[in-house]
């Protein structure tokens, strides 16, 4: 009697993650956003990010053409965010409270820049679309100024602030953030806690603003 052979069955090959097609994409912009954590903006590549992600290179050549596309895609989700966090800012604020309001949408942009340094860093880092390759980024950007540039105008026009073009003031405000935002993150000005870094951007907003009326 032939003596019985065991059969052992191969373990299943292990699948590689599959993704829709949007998912695929959100999922690099994120995984490129922790490699900039890591080793900044200029070293990660577009295969790193295939990588951490788990799928062959060619998948993400297929979403982005190159390493610039995926920066900005990730500073595209980074302009959408800021925008959504700084209009959900003014929830509970009078229209008829100028200086409240650009109080919360300076401090929204503070806020986030401190919260998502890797992002911010590309946002506001180099240009990316010199070119007009990217037409859809600048809509992106847009969107954040323009809530702090149409509140200058409200402004202006009740007679909250003296007379003067509301995008010179919105370009003052936003520089007060973005620079302090920055120096913060560079460590240029030390705070114990985020509590304290936003109280005392809030009490600098406070002083600009005053000095429009």
């Amino acid at each position: 009697m032939a003596a019985a052979r065991s059969v052992r069955r191969a373990a299943p090959a292990a699948r590689k993650p599959t993704y829709h097609h949007g998912d695929l994409r959100r999922a690099l912009t994120q995984a490129a956003i922790a490699l900039i954590a890591e080793s900044g903006p200029e070293a990660f590549t577009l295969r790193e990010a295939a990588r951490k992600v788990g799928v062959d290179h060619a998948a993400a050549y297929r979403h982005f053409a190159d390493k610039r596309a995926l920066l900005v895609a990730v500073a595209e989700d980074g302009f959408v965010t800021l925008a959504d966090r700084m209009q959900r800012a003014l929830a509970g604020v009078a229209p008829d409270l100028p200086e409240a309001r650009l109080q919360r949408l300076s401090g929204a942009y503070v806020r986030f820049a401190l919260a998502h340094p890797s992002q911010f860093q590309v946002m506001l880092g180099p240009r990316l679309n010199e070119d007009g390759r990217f037409p859809s980024l600048e809509a992106a950007i847009a969107q954040p100024f323009g809530l702090v540039r149409d509140e200058m105008a409200r402004a202006v026009a009740t007679g909250a602030f003296a007379p003067a073009d509301p995008r010179e003031l919105a370009v003052g405000l936003w520089t007060l953030a973005h620079g302090y935002a920055t120096l913060v993150l560079s460590r240029r000005i030390v705070t114990r806690s985020q509590k304290k870094a936003l109280d005392y951007f809030a009490a600098q907003a406070a002083r600009m603003l005053a000095g429009l009326r």
